[in-house]
């Protein structure tokens, strides 16, 4: 009597190309080789976070429908012709689709009534300010520009207009702009002065600036930074998530 050597799940059929088989060791090698590992890991961790997020059938069947509607999929032979091409079905079409919205349900459930709290730790980072700047990499020039600035004897249109490729309605006017997307120096110089004050020159990389304040906003916990203060904070778990499970990953011999 003979016995049947015990398969490795390693060595299990995966998928057929042209007939010839790929074994999962095969196909995960592949995937390591084409540095897929960290998208592989992220989808599975969404897999299992977003598990118990479940859509409604409405919903389910509205958002194929929408898909079906979009490409031109009306016919159920072009819509078979089509998962066809994309080597799907269309269960996992479903799960593709639904993928988004169960993100966004999940985000809100986690984390929507932490909201305010999260929006108050980091308020001064969706600040704007508006203000004039100047730049150029030539720091005597700067200086000159600074001086007429400073004293009066020249508008920040007047000198706009001069700089290379500006254009008749040339303002120098910056924003309103994000106070976290302003060089720190740039952002401290502002912070110390008065509207429409010059502060001396500032030195970013090979490029001297002069800027004014014209005035700083305070921002509000409105629908579109609600919905980005969700999103920052469930990208930014799930990076930390894929990371460590990606310092945990291993691969049996």
């Amino acid at each position: 009597m003979s016995i049947s050597p015990i398969s490795s799940p390693l060595t299990a059929t995966a998928l057929l190309v042209d007939d010839q088989a790929m074994s999962c060791r095969d196909l995960i090698d592949l995937m390591r080789r084409q540095g897929s590992m960290p998208r592989l890991v992220q989808e599975w961790v969404l897999d299992q976070t977003l598990a118990d997020t479940v859509l409604s059938e409405e919903q389910q069947q509205q958002l194929l429908n929408d898909y079906r509607a979009a490409n031109q999929l009306t016919q159920d032979e072009a819509f078979q012709d089509h998962l066809q091409r994309r080597h799907i079905d269309e269960p996992l079409l479903q799960l593709m689709l639904n993928r988004p919205h169960q993100v966004v349900k999940y985000r809100e459930e986690r984390w929507g009534p932490a909201v305010e709290s999260l929006y108050l730790k980091r308020k001064e980072d969706f600040d704007t300010v508006t203000y004039q700047r100047l730049q150029a990499a030539d720091g005597e020039v700067m200086q000159e520009i600074y001086f007429r600035l400073k004293d009066g004897e020249e508008s920040w249109e007047s000198l706009a207009r001069q700089f290379p490729g500006a254009g008749p309605d040339a303002t120098a006017v910056q924003g309103p702009v994000a106070v976290s997307n302003v060089e720190a120096p740039v952002l401290a110089a502002l912070r110390a002065s008065e509207p429409g004050q010059v502060p001396r020159p500032i030195q970013i990389g090979d490029q001297t600036v002069v800027v004014a304040l014209q005035d700083f906003q305070a921002s509000t916990l409105d629908e579109a930074l609600r919905t980005r203060l969700l999103r920052e904070t469930f990208d930014s778990w799930l990076q930390e998530e894929c990371t460590r499970m990606l310092e945990r990953i291993s691969f049996p011999s």
